[in-house]
């Protein structure tokens, strides 16, 4: 049995860098019966609770920053279907060294998440419709990547 810690190993880097990790990644869901998008909202046990973000986390050791986004989502929603994966935006932060890949999952349709303890709500939003307040991340990768629908529709990395 190993001895290897991720969540210490995670909050050694909250510690050193003032991110969950040393790297992340994250989604957010596209449906495109609909054209809406689902987004959490963060609960109260979590680093900026209360504001609505990506689905995501810190990339543990061996994994990708895509194979991370699919598992975090499945963490965080109990979805299993299938998903395209766009990579979207990668946020660097320089004085860190933290690493950010933000993904779009599109899937088919609508469905209801299933949520753990990482976000307490969540909701189907147009674009432009977003809720407020935005968690950091959505916000920056919305600032870098102001249409998103676009991005889907022409399926092509935005980086």
């Amino acid at each position: 049995m190993s001895d290897f810690d991720p969540d210490e190993e995670f909050n050694s880097a909250l510690r050193e860098t003032g991110f969950w990790g040393r790297a992340g990644s994250g989604c957010l869901l596209y449906a495109k019966q609909t054209g809406r998008f689902l987004i959490g909202l963060r609960s109260e046990d979590v680093l900026e609770p209360l504001t609505w973000g990506t689905w995501g986390g810190a990339i543990p050791s061996g994994m990708t920053p895509e194979e991370s986004a699919l598992v975090e989502l499945f963490e965080e929603t109990m979805f299993d279907g299938e998903a395209e994966m766009i990579h979207a935006y990668r946020f660097v932060d320089e004085a860190s060294g933290f690493v950010y890949d933000n993904y779009i999952a599109i899937v088919e349709n609508e469905f209801e998440p299933q949520l753990n303890w990482e976000n307490c709500d969540y909701g189907w939003f147009e674009h432009g419709e977003f809720p407020d307040p935005l968690h950091r991340g959505l916000k920056t990768l919305l600032d870098n990547v102001p249409d998103l629908v676009a991005l889907v529709e022409n399926r092509k990395p935005a980086f």
